[in-house]
Formats: structure tokens, sequence, C-alpha cells
């Protein structure tokens, strides 16, 4: 799932911190009153957490569900597109503060084994975006609360079905990009957050740091070659030179079943297409509110065929604006 919590337009969002440290529920004083609920309004130094009804879904229905079929054995681990709060123009939100990154943080750790990757919203449309640099203030921010080693987000906690857990590996100097393998699948976790908007990760670095970790990673098993099928995670839409990385792994192993998520486009029901001339799916998840969606790998039995994905979509409602009922 992805694209959530914004709550960005209600008069009941605008939840803050107070000086002293206590939550206020109706924020009417300090640094985010009600009548600046517009960010060109805000101060760079706000205390808004935008805690409403987007929040609640949420923390009272989506999480509690995805725990639930965790719980009976259904699914191992979360994954979340991108996209933890409204956004705006490119280096100018005034919500990505610690505030808000630890009131999601302190939401999605209710979360069984939870991962993150980077939004549009909070990246590089923050405040002080710097398209030169792989760091500024508000990534490192990002990295510290969601992937590095001091995120309660940079391993799995809890054992997946059958027992275990896979370490999860994070490329150095960009830990919100990840890779790990479980039952001979390997899993990627990149950083592209718009298929539009040039980045440093995929335009301004010297070289396409998504392909350079792709390449890191399958490189270590050409020798092998022991991989059934790959699932990559993105925000956006991954640019060409990402696939031919993948490319070259299965020019020596052979070509597997891949399948990219991605949440970009916001549709309000999940679309999967095949390509025509190679073994790629692309999954484009719902825009939020719709419910999540269950993506399984089923291996064929008799080791001919390979590995499909199957996705069970939670809720079948063709809408994003109504939070759904599971209990």
């Amino acid at each position: 799932f992805g694209d959530t919590p914004y709550d960005n337009q209600c008069s009941d969002c605008n939840t803050c911190y107070a000086e002293d440290g206590t939550k206020e529920d109706d924020c009417t004083r300090f640094d985010c009153i009600l009548s600046n609920i517009t960010m060109d309004d805000l101060p760079v130094e706000n205390t808004c957490t935008y805690e409403g009804v987007d929040y609640a879904c949420v923390r009272d229905s989506i999480i509690p569900y995805m725990n639930s079929r965790i719980a009976v054995g259904d699914a191992a681990f979360i994954l979340h597109a991108g996209d933890i709060l409204k956004g705006g123009n490119v280096g100018e939100s005034k919500r990505c503060t610690n505030y808000t990154f630890t009131s999601r943080k302190d939401l999605f750790n209710n979360a069984t084994n939870f991962l993150l990757v980077p939004g549009d919203n909070d990246w590089n449309e923050c405040y002080g975006y710097d398209i030169y640099s792989n760091s500024d203030p508000t990534r490192e921010l990002w990295r510290a609360t969601f992937s590095d080693v001091t995120s309660p987000f940079n391993q799995f906690r809890t054992d997946f079905p059958g027992g275990g857990r896979p370490f999860i590996y994070r490329k150095a100097g960009n830990p919100e990009m990840f890779f790990f393998e479980h039952n001979e699948i390997a899993f990627f976790g990149l950083n592209r957050v718009s298929h539009k908007r040039i980045s440093y990760i995929s335009d301004i670095a010297t070289v396409d740091l998504n392909a350079e970790w792709i390449e890191e990673r399958l490189s270590l098993d050409i020798g092998t070659c022991s991989y059934e099928s790959i699932v990559i995670l993105a925000q956006a839409l991954l640019k060409p030179i990402v696939y031919d990385k993948v490319d070259t792994y299965f020019e020596a192993c052979g070509p597997l079943p891949l399948l990219t998520i991605t949440g970009d486009y916001h549709p309000d029901t999940f679309c999967m297409t095949k390509n025509s001339t190679n073994t790629r799916l692309d999954l484009t998840v719902e825009a939020f509110r719709s419910g999540p969606l269950l993506v399984s790998v089923v291996r064929d039995p008799t080791g001919q065929k390979g590995d499909y994905f199957h996705v069970d979509d939670s809720d079948l409602v063709d809408s994003n604006s109504d939070c759904p009922t599971y209990f």
C-alpha cells in the first residue's frame, strides 16, 4: 500500500506538539495553528503532525488488518510504496520535519515487519532539498527515522511463516535502498520518487544509484543463479538502465519472472500489466484510502514453470474515498 497518511485538508488534521512536549489534538497554539493549515503560511520550524482521518484509517483499520493476515501466516511483511505526507513543489514543503516523521514512525511501528521506500512528498519536495547532493538535513532525518541502523525498520523484527527472518542489506550511503532474499526470491527497495522530475539518485549522480544497487546485489548470485524470481518496490516507474542491469543477470542465469511494484500514479483500483516482450510485470497499488493488496509469489510445485505473482485486493470497492472496514 502507499500514499498515506496525507491529512492535508480537514479542520481536525493540524495536530502538533506543544512547547512542553505534550500533543495538542486541537492545534490552535504554538507554531501550527489552524489558520496556517496551508503550507505556504507555515513557518519552516513548525510542530505539525497531521494526524486526522487518514491517520486514523491507517491506525485503526489498515494496520490491524495487515497484522492479522501476517499473524495467521498469509503474509510475511508489509511494504509501503512511499508518500507518507502531503507534498508540494520541489524543495518547498514545510511538512517534512522531525515531528511529522516521528508521527509516522510511531504509526508504522505498530505494523509487523514494515518496510518503506521514499516518495516525492517526503523526499525531493521537502524544504531545502539539494538536487546536486545525495544528502541534506531532511533526507538524513528520513534515513535515520525510516531506514538506517537508528530506525526500528532497519531490520525485520518478527519471524516469517515457517520460521526465521531474512537479513536486510542496505546500500552504503543510501540506506533507504534495501535488498533481502527469501525462498529464492530477490527483493529490492529502490529510491525512485518521480518518473517526471529529475533527481540526484537517477539523474545527477555519476551513475544511476538504483541501477548500481541492482547490479551490486545480483552480481553476487551470478555464480550460483539461485533466484527463482525478482520483486522490486519503488514509488515511481524505474529508468531503463535499472532493467538493463537485471537483463545482465538474466543473460547469465536465464530469464525470471520480475515484478515491479509502484504507487506514483494513484489509481482508484490497482493495475497489473505484463510486458509483451519479456518476463516483466508491473503492479501499481491503489491510491489511499483503498485497502492494501496482498501480493503472493506462487511457485510451481513441479519446478518446471517457475514463479507466478498473485494479487488479492482486500478492498473491492473501486474508490479511494472511504476507509475500508475489516472487523
